[in-house]
């Protein structure tokens, strides 16, 4: 479909007849000039006719009629001017001749002008690999369509642009939604063509098309591997995300098997000892009754876990609470003390202050606290049972509480210092790997942090900092 500007009044007379009109404007202007006795100046009438002569007919047809004005003018005016000087009559002449070369050149210029931009407007839609069509909407006809719309439809000579969108079906418009319409501006839709079922996202608006009112232009651009690359992401993000759920479910299968252990581990030790006493010929039940009281406390802490693992996977919650540290080591330590004992670790306990509160979820931060000790029995294994020493520390530094807990182990593995706190990272043969992680985990949900250094006396450091709460409970 060739591509036709919009054309101006002047241009639908064309060439021939646009000429034949300057000449007689030309001829019509020098007899009224002539019988008025020049006492009107008719002359600046003459640029009209010129400029219609330079746009219909170029440079040398506007100099021609600049040139037959200015000697029309000269031949009837020469044996009636007024002038006393013959020169003033010359130089105005030349002057009007002047004005008039003027006219001509700035409207060969702007026609110039004019085309060059319809060029580059052409050659722009031209090349484009979108499908580009104008479309005017009061006559229900094309004014212009690009190569690519042709080869979108090869029936687009004998289409209308209604009959031409009727193939195409409106996403907006199937979901519901009757918006997205602008009384000014380009608009955007997504429409999916019912003969190829393609998907192409339509942008229009209106456009200055000369005189003509109700033009718009309309750009469709094949947007089908876009929707299916998106269709794909969507199945992969759906896929993500139950293996997501999947990994999560392992993830706290893993971790309750590994908290669970703990107070499994102290019940049993503590039933072994139950069964020893109860052997013996005169049995101390009151040590049995403490050593089954420690029993229930196991066991009570054991359900206490699972309860919070429920409520974490039901609400991802917390309970936080301000809570003395002191209170907090203390109950690690209980909870620790049959593996304490069993690895012959001596303990120093060092709080700086008997008021420092902490602002955490207890069960969590007594069960970091759990893995941190257990991590540092099991490191100083290999140690000579009177270097084993298990140092827990606590200050107060820039409102947060810092508990520190040290080992005479073989100190920190040479590896990246976030390394170890990766789920499933381990260096013992039993081990699960999240003991770390796990106490990583509860830190940073406190908006705490916890990190490891080199102990100076040998061994490792690992420092746990929950944020300070205020004394008042």
């Amino acid at each position: 479909m060739d591509y036709h500007p919009p054309y101006l009044l002047i241009d639908r007379l064309g060439e021939r007849a646009g000429l034949a009109l300057a000449a007689l404007a030309i001829l019509a202007i020098g007899l009224a000039d002539y019988l008025t006795g020049y006492a009107l100046r008719l002359s600046p009438f003459y640029l009209a006719p010129i400029a219609v002569a330079a746009w219909v007919g170029g440079t040398r047809s506007g100099l021609a009629m600049a040139i037959a004005a200015s000697l029309l003018w000269v031949l009837s005016f020469r044996a009636q001017h007024f002038y006393g000087n013959q020169g003033f009559y010359i130089w105005e002449a030349l002057s009007m001749l002047a004005g008039f070369i003027v006219d001509v050149w700035l409207v060969v210029r702007l026609r110039r002008a004019l085309l060059q931009a319809d060029e580059r407007f052409l050659r722009v839609l031209e090349e484009m690999q979108s499908a580009v069509y104008v479309a005017d909407e009061q006559r229900d006809s094309f004014l212009y369509a690009n190569p690519q719309m042709q080869r979108l439809d090869a029936r687009i000579e004998q289409l209308t642009p209604h009959t031409f969108e009727q193939q195409f079906v409106d996403e907006t418009a199937s979901a519901g939604n009757t918006g997205r319409q602008a009384v000014t501006g380009f608009v955007s839709r997504n429409l999916q063509s019912s003969r190829t079922g393609r998907w192409y996202l339509l942008q229009e608006g209106p456009i200055p098309w000369g005189n003509e009112a109700g033009v718009k232009l309309k750009v469709l651009t094949d947007i089908t591997e876009q929707k299916n690359s998106q269709r794909i992401r969507d199945m992969q993000r759906e896929l993500v995300h139950q293996s997501s759920r999947r990994t999560t479910l392992a993830e706290i299968a893993s971790t309750l098997a590994h908290e669970i252990n703990q107070p499994l581990m102290v019940i049993a030790t503590y039933t072994d000892a139950c069964q020893r006493l109860l052997a013996a010929p005169q049995p101390d039940h009151g040590e049995i009754i403490g050593v089954l009281r420690k029993c229930h406390t196991q066991a009570v802490r054991a359900a206490s876990i699972i309860e919070r693992l429920r409520e974490f996977i039901r609400q991802r919650r917390r309970d936080p609470a301000p809570w003395p540290a002191r209170t907090l080591i203390e109950e690690a330590l209980a909870i620790s003390r049959p593996l304490l004992e069993e690895g012959q670790i001596r303990i120093t306990q060092a709080v700086s202050d008997e008021a420092l509160i902490v602002v955490a979820d207890r069960i969590l931060m007594v069960q970091a606290l759990t893995n941190l000790i257990r991590n540092a029995v099991d490191a100083m294994q290999s140690s000579p049972p009177e270097s084993r020493l298990l140092t827990i520390s606590a200050v107060a530094e820039e409102g947060r509480i810092v508990i520190s807990v040290a080992d005479r182990g073989p100190g920190l593995p040479t590896l990246p210092a976030d390394e170890i706190f990766a789920p499933f990272y381990t260096t013992k043969e039993q081990g699960l790997g999240l003991g770390l992680a796990i106490s990583r985990s509860v830190a940073e949900s406190h908006e705490g942090s916890l990190w490891a250094t080199a102990n100076p006396q040998g061994g490792a450091i690992f420092h746990l900092a929950i944020p300070q709460g205020s004394n008042a409970t």
